[in-house]
Order: structure tokens, then C-alpha cells, then sequence
């Protein structure tokens, strides 16, 4: 969902609408770091995941969506769980340490490498500042540069004759000009030959 900790913490499940057609998470306004209520869509298998835990949920225990025993879950436990589990370095390549942050920064770097348009990942990520997501949040993923740089034109070919074409005019240009020295050496030996003149080094 992209959304912050505190956003995720306050839902409650009348915040979610798990319809196929229309299926969102509701952020209240009181949750929002920017003060302003949203609706979040959601993907199918979140919607599969929030219908599971739902029927599995004691609904007089808790009528928020994550809690732990009725209390609020410790996100930083959590991920350190979830990343020991997985057998994942909770340090990146960056050198930064992965926390649970770090999954908003993972949702907007997938919408930024797909083929979405840059305006509606800053809704997604409900930043005022597109700024603030493409400079901050989004990070580009290598098979996204890989696929970005094969749509470039290929001029190899077009260079490569042009860079031939030149090559060979280049050494037609030298053979005739060796030609003419050569018939200008022999107009010029004639002429001294019929006058008797030696010839000068």
C-alpha cells in the first residue's frame, strides 16, 4: 500500500473496502502525516491477504487491522524478524540499514520503474512535491535502465557504413593522387628526355 507506519497502525477494518471492483485502504486524516484523509487502491493479492486475516481475526479482541494480542505490532521487531527469516542483509548496498520504512521506499521505487506516469506515482505516494518522490524515495532498478536503453535507435549499422564510405574515399583520394604524381613524374621525364636534360633530385 505505500503507506507510512502510523497510517498502517490506525487502520481499522472499517477503513478497508475489500470490494473486487473498488477495492481500497481509507488513510484517516488524524493518521495522515499531510492531515488530509485518502483512499489508497489496492492490488488483488492484498485483497486476498486482508480477506484471509480478517476471517481469522477475533473481531471483539481489536478493531484495528494490525495488533498483536490487542496492542499495537512493533514494526521494528518485525522487519527484523521478517529480514532474519528470509536470510536478507539488513544493511543494503548502500550501506543503509533496512527498516520499516524502507518498504515505502520499495512500493514507490516499483511504481517508478514500471510503466507508470510520474503524476500518478506522486499521488500513490501522496507527496505534495514530485521531488520529494522521484529524488528521495525512488530508486532505479537495473533491468528498468537495461530495458530503458533498448529502445534507443540503432545507428551502429548507419555509422558503420558511414565510417567505411569515408575509409574507402579516403584511399580512392590517395590512389588518384598517387596516380597523377606518377603522370605528372612521367610528363616531366619525357619533356627532359626530349630536351636532354638530366633530370634534378
Amino acid at each position: 500500500t505505500g503507506l507510512r507506519r502510523k497510517e498502517l497502525l490506525n487502520l481499522a477494518w472499517d477503513d478497508i473496502n475489500l470490494l473486487a471492483d473498488n477495492s481500497y485502504v481509507r488513510v484517516k486524516a488524524s493518521a495522515a502525516k499531510n492531515d488530509q484523509e485518502a483512499k489508497q487502491p489496492i492490488p488483488p493479492f492484498v485483497v486476498r491477504l486482508l480477506t484471509a486475516l480478517k476471517a481469522a481475526t477475533r473481531p471483539k479482541l481489536s478493531d484495528r487491522v494490525f495488533v498483536s494480542f490487542g496492542r499495537w505490532i512493533n514494526t521494528a521487531e518485525l522487519i527484523r524478524a521478517d529480514l532474519a527469516a528470509a536470510d536478507i542483509d539488513p544493511i543494503d548496498k548502500d550501506g543503509n540499514e533496512i527498516c520499516f520504512h524502507s518498504l515505502r521506499n520499495s512500493y514507490i521505487s516499483f511504481l517508478a520503474n514500471s510503466d507508470t506516469p510520474p503524476k500518478v506515482v506522486q499521488k500513490l505516494a501522496r507527496h505534495s512535491d514530485p521531488r520529494l518522490t522521484f529524488n528521495t524515495y525512488a530508486r532505479t532498478f537495473d533491468e528498468a535502465e537495461q530495458k530503458a536503453i533498448s529502445f534507443l535507435p540503432n545507428c551502429g549499422n548507419f555509422v558503420l557504413s558511414t565510417s567505411l564510405d569515408t575509409n574507402r574515399r579516403k584511399q580512392e583520394i590517395l590512389v588518384d593522387s598517387h596516380r597523377h604524381k606518377n603522370s605528372q613524374d612521367t610528363l616531366k621525364n619525357a619533356i627532359l628526355a626530349e630536351n636532354k636534360i638530366a633530370p634534378r633530385d
